[in-house]
């Protein structure tokens, strides 16, 4: 009797087990198919959050750099190089010739004091920008124009003129920027002669003096081949680079089980390996020197 009891109450569980997994899954279909719903709807919102936000791995364009470094160099070569070459070929070069003019806080003809005080200094080195005003206006171009005897303007060597003071001391430079180095030098001297003239005209006690000519240059000024042609290099990197990564961040290809696990949690199962052309060729070499074995055996 206790034997049939308890195979009773064994059946009675089990039995009630099976019914509730049957409600479960079955009520009509409502259960099993709101769970499936609400796990579609689960993997859907995370797909969602991952595809909102773009995450740049570093070390994964590292290797995308290193790995296409064909390219980066191509690009610095071809954009550095024909930089180089049209600075060198397709701009023309400027020459700068330079005056030094040196402003004094008294007149030329006034007897000089044995000492220069810290006033007089500071007095010259505020005049300094008023004479540089002066120098640049259309009563000094004019004349200096005049002297060139050539056809030119006060506007057009107002163009190719630039003024500096020197480390904040009465000092100030004036430079003439043309293609030609004898015509940059020879307007330069034309301004230094005429322009302590009618500075004084305008300033009363006050004087300036010059102390250095403009001498022919030698070199260029600008521009740089060096300096283009790095900018030209740096250029050619950042183009580049900014193209290999906007590649690989606009490909949505799945290559591999990382872009796979970005988009979906789901495990991965199965993997098919890639089989190339020169593993084609290799089986198929393999299999026909099988058959051909097999064949003289037979024979």
């Amino acid at each position: 009797n206790d034997i049939m009891r308890l195979s009773f109450l064994i059946k009675t569980r089990s039995f009630a087990g099976w019914e509730s997994h049957r409600n479960a899954f079955s009520g009509d279909g409502q259960t099993f198919q709101q769970k499936s719903s609400m796990v579609r709807r689960r993997a859907n919102g995370m797909t969602e959050k991952k595809n909102d936000s773009v995450e740049i791995d570093l070390g994964k364009l590292l290797r995308l750099y290193l790995r296409y470094w064909w390219v980066i160099i191509l690009s610095v070569l071809v954009i550095g190089g024909g930089v180089l070459l049209y600075t060198a070929n397709f701009i023309t070069p400027l020459y700068k010739a330079e005056v030094t003019v040196y402003v004094s806080n008294s007149n030329a003809g006034q007897q000089q004091s044995d000492y220069i005080t810290g006033s007089n200094l500071t007095a010259s080195q505020q005049l300094v920008s008023t004479y540089i005003n002066i120098i640049r206006s259309n009563t000094v171009l004019d004349k200096v124009a005049a002297s060139t005897n050539m056809d030119i303007t006060a506007d057009e060597i107002r163009d190719m003129m630039s003024t500096e003071q020197v480390d904040s001391t009465e000092f100030f430079n004036v430079y003439i920027t043309h293609p030609d180095p004898e015509t940059a030098a020879y307007i330069a001297n034309i301004i230094a002669e005429v322009a302590p003239d009618e500075i004084a005209g305008f300033i009363e006690g006050s004087s300036t003096k010059i102390v250095d000519y403009a001498q022919v240059p030698e070199k260029p000024s600008s521009p740089s081949l060096t300096k283009n042609t790095l900018i030209g290099v740096l250029l050619g990197l950042v183009l580049s680079v900014a193209f290999l990564t906007v590649r690989d961040l606009m490909d949505v290809r799945v290559k591999n089980e990382e872009d796979l696990s970005e988009i979906s949690n789901l495990p991965v199962l199965g993997r098919i390996p890639l089989f190339t052309q020169e593993k084609k060729q290799k089986r198929r070499a393999s299999n026909g020197s099988s058959n051909g074995k097999k064949g003289g055996q037979g024979a």
